[in-house]
């Protein structure tokens, strides 16, 4: 076998676009012309764009989205109405601030990677598919700095948007809360089985539907496993949280209860679901862990979860110690790869560190690492 040549890497390499950056998880085989084309970008301001309403993550809030959606106001107002919350409410402010650090990264570097969307003939808007987060990044800073100038964003025309690129854009850009992603499972498989929103529609409505299909056929059931390596029960777990209300599902989100908390509440009668859902959240405002929920049933019927003291704080381990103990879990998955599997784990892999130095960097501390581990397997 020869020596294989090192590969070549670009900045583009590392900033792979919407449509070509998952085609091998979705099963996209594109010809490199119709790539090519796809690669064109184009500037559109961000009065002529519109978030997905179905978007599986949506980030304004409930109070802000409804008017929006509705037309009753532009993004600069929502923006002014989001800025105002973020004062009062502190997951909001935590929010804001976050977007708005990334709006000022565009103002210093540029914008890195453009949305992704398509034109929209009836509404004249550029509906978005992924990049809202750099949408709403750059509407707020405007608005908080007062500038006169409409931001403009590099956006990508796509030819057919797709819930599983939105899925796993998000996946990329945080982990999602268990209410979010039952909500990114459900976009799957009504987008699988070919059922769009109705006019008007709720989305959380529409997301609901999915819970409420009986019986899933499997070829959609393992196109969801393929794409988040997920288990068929794990998937059915994640659906029967959308059967909560809107109310709960919000307050689940907004204090990211976890699936199996959620799954205990759901054994519960429903009247009893509104109770569970504020004591798990007192847990986990109190001790910052709602997982010791254990419904229990007093004499009169009624729930009482079980509360668990708060944590006793672990003295604080030699950082080379956990950062050995964090890479035990994916160097066993690593070992799990078939030989052909590498190359396309190392794309992957060098995409998500981002920029060409960082994958240098990494690669000389791993060939380091392996050098060690080498000599130490030759010892024992």
């Amino acid at each position: 076998m020869g020596r294989r040549r090192k590969p070549k890497w670009t900045a583009e390499d590392f900033q792979p676009t919407a449509d070509t950056q998952y085609d091998e998880l979705l099963g996209d085989v594109s010809t490199a012309q119709t790539r090519q084309a796809r690669k064109r970008v184009v500037r559109v301001p961000v009065g002529q764009i519109l978030p997905d309403p179905y978007q599986p993550r949506p980030l304004l809030p409930p109070s802000i989205k409804a008017d929006f959606f509705a037309g009753e106001i532009d993004c600069f107002e929502a923006a002014k109405r989001w800025l105002q919350l973020a004062e009062e409410d502190l997951a909001e402010s935590e929010r804001v601030h976050s977007l708005l650090h990334m709006g000022a990264s565009f103002d210093e570097h540029g914008q890195i990677k453009p949305v992704t969307g398509y034109w929209d003939l009836e509404s004249r808007h550029f509906i978005l598919e992924t990049g809202e987060r750099r949408f709403w990044a750059a509407v707020l800073q405007a608005v908080q700095s007062g500038s006169s100038e409409e931001p403009v964003l590099e956006a990508l025309v796509v030819e057919k948007p797709s819930r599983a690129r939105q899925v796993l854009e998000n996946i990329t850009a945080e982990p999602p809360s268990a209410v979010m992603r039952a909500r990114e499972i459900a976009a799957l498989i009504l987008e699988q089985m070919g059922l769009s929103p109705e006019p008007g529609e709720d989305d959380f409505a529409y997301y609901r539907r999915a819970a409420q299909i009986k019986r899933l056929p499997s070829e959609v059931v393992r196109y969801v496993q393929s794409v988040l390596g997920m288990s068929r029960r794990y998937v059915r777990y994640y659906l029967q949280i959308l059967l909560l209300p809107d109310d709960l599902l919000l307050l689940a989100d907004r204090y990211r209860l976890s699936e199996g908390a959620l799954r205990r509440v759901l054994q519960l009668s429903p009247e009893q679901w509104a109770a569970a859902i504020q004591e798990l959240v007192l847990a986990t405002s109190a001790v910052g862990n709602a997982e010791g929920f254990s419904p229990q049933t007093s004499e009169n019927g009624e729930a009482e979860p079980e509360r668990r003291p708060p944590r006793v704080r672990r003295t604080q381990l030699d950082p080379r110690v956990s950062i050995a103990r964090r890479l035990r879990t994916p160097v066993r998955t690593l070992l799990r790869l078939d030989e052909e599997d590498v190359p396309r784990v190392a794309h992957h892999f060098a995409a998500e560190l981002g920029d060409a130095e960082t994958v240098r960097r990494a690669a000389k501390t791993l060939a380091a690492l392996a050098r060690y581990l080498e000599d130490l397997s030759d010892e024992a």
